[in-house]
């Protein structure tokens, strides 16, 4: 079965934990195809791939975003099935086995697996998704129906790239979610698989405002796109109370980040990313800097 599957591995500046990530791959997906996509880096990690991993396709991209890096691997592949993971995940034994039993059944588009921290704990994904792993835990059931799922390892059939891949207007966070509810949308189903892997989190992501700003901003169209008015507004009213809390307790650059978040929702302005033509520069015309 994992020859019909190709592999989209995304990573920026992670070398030596890409390198443990693409060992775990070539250890339990041995028959199937891998595509590094780098997003520009400039460190070892081509190097390391081309040297430990000569199988391995590398394809090198812009810093833009996590959906247009992801987005490349994902539709140079030919297979039936793909899945896309951040650098940073680590599979199991049975990970790619347990979801593709999962992902064949029909009107499942899209499926991911349940991640651990380095801990060993379930990654926080929120309350709401708590529920998700408390029914498998309870009923040790293969899978679950999700409203959407987390993006660190997503496998789906290649047939769905005909509703697109991501959006790459989200340009960091978001992204995952918005695909999984354009796919509900269209009538198909994305399942959470009850089986592991790990997801160290955050390895690439720097001490930077704009991943915080992005964050609200993406979250905040995500509504406009999906939600009825009544819960755009519960949304709006309820950042700018976390906004005036932020604002007035935290320090360093969460504080900086929210006095920015205040003024794009106060303005209602969400059309600009803070970030410029890559993850590394900001946007002039972002105007809440200002």
């Amino acid at each position: 079965m994992s020859k019909e599957l190709t592999i989209v591995v995304t990573n920026y500046k992670t070398p030596d934990i890409l390198k443990k990530s693409l060992e775990l791959l070539n250890k339990y997906a041995s028959e199937s195809k891998i595509i590094m996509v780098d997003s520009d880096s400039q460190d070892n990690s081509v190097e390391i791939c081309q040297k430990h991993f000569p199988a391995v396709e590398i394809i090198e991209v812009k810093n833009h975003s996590m959906g247009n890096a992801a987005n490349t691997g994902i539709f140079a592949a030919k297979t039936k099935y793909i899945m896309q993971m951040n650098a940073d995940v680590f599979i199991a034994k049975n990970t790619i086995k347990d979801m593709i039993n999962i992902l064949k059944k029909p009107n499942i588009a899209m499926v991911a697996p349940r991640a651990k921290d380095k801990n060993g704990h379930w990654q926080n994904q929120g309350l709401l998704y708590k529920r998700y792993h408390y029914y498998l835990d309870f009923t040790k059931n293969p899978s679950i129906a999700a409203d959407w799922l987390h993006g660190c390892c997503l496998m789906f059939k290649r047939d769905v790239l005909e509703h697109g891949g991501f959006d790459t207007n989200f340009r960091f966070y978001n992204e995952d979610i918005e695909w999984s509810y354009r796919l509900r949308k269209a009538g198909l189903e994305c399942h959470l698989v009850n089986t592991e892997l790990v997801h160290l989190g955050g390895s690439s992501t720097p001490d930077n405002i704009n991943f915080i700003i992005e964050a609200y901003r993406g979250g905040f169209i995500l509504s406009e796109m999906y939600k009825p008015k009544w819960y755009q507004e519960l949304h709006w009213f309820y950042v700018l109370s976390e906004s005036h809390f932020q604002t007035s307790f935290s320090k360093n650059n969460k504080k900086q980040a929210f006095w920015v978040i205040r003024k794009m929702f106060l303005k209602r302005d969400f059309k600009h990313s803070p970030f410029g033509q890559d993850l590394n520069t900001s946007n002039k015309q972002f105007a809440h800097f200002k």
